[in-house]
């Protein structure tokens, strides 16, 4: 499947109000002709996760300020044309199919690998079109690198001067799921299904109230 498909799919589960969304990032797909995407770098497998503080929309936030929650971590940057929005869409259709007690114990981070056009008030509406859970972060790139370093994140930016955006980002796409304690338990690749997502986290969620 094509993550055009795919895209399409995630919008018709979602419903019309994302229609124009998706017409937003694909027609950036054709005007910058790049391949921010085309060759995603996988994880590195050697990392442990750790805590961490970034700046959000309402001041600073600490993953270990979500303690008690199972926390969705993904890398990327508002401008990415494909993976990110499949990736958040993903998100935002596995909260749709939680119930609101479920919901209560689960948050999602999306740290904006480009600070130099990723703003917090952009941040803020960015993940908030997705789904209320999902909070935006991001910081100067010196905190960004390391935090991309506790979770096995890389990250290049590289100038595209035929672009209309100027500079792409490649970085690693997986989906990070860590547990009620700030335990990194999992990665996915970001391309998952759904169901599969919603396996995961309930599985989490369920294992963190019955076993820790």
């Amino acid at each position: 499947m094509t993550c055009m498909m795919y895209l399409k799919r995630l919008i018709f589960k979602l419903g019309k109000s994302y229609l124009l969304f998706a017409v937003l990032f694909l027609t950036s797909v054709l005007v910058s002709k790049s391949p921010a995407h085309n060759n995603s770098e996988p994880q590195k497998k050697e990392f442990s996760g750790g805590d961490f503080t970034l700046k959000s929309a309402a001041g600073p936030l600490s993953l270990q300020d979500l303690r008690g929650s199972v926390v969705l971590i993904f890398f990327g940057y508002t401008a990415c044309p494909t993976v990110c929005p499949i990736s958040l869409a993903t998100i935002a259709n596995v909260y749709t199919r939680m119930s609101p007690t479920e919901l209560q114990g689960t948050r999602a981070l999306f740290i904006s690998l480009d600070p130099e056009r990723d703003n917090l008030e952009l941040l803020e509406r960015y993940t908030k079109y997705f789904h209320p859970n999902i909070i935006g972060l991001t910081d100067e790139i010196s905190a960004l690198k390391n935090v991309a370093e506790k979770y096995g994140v890389k990250f290049k930016k590289t100038l595209v001067p035929d672009s209309t955006l100027g500079y792409v980002i490649s970085h690693s796409s997986d989906i990070i799921l860590v547990d009620r304690d700030g335990v990194l338990r999992m990665t996915i690749p970001h391309d998952t299904e759904t169901d599969h997502l919603l396996k995961q986290l309930k599985l989490l969620l369920w294992l963190t109230i019955h076993w820790f």
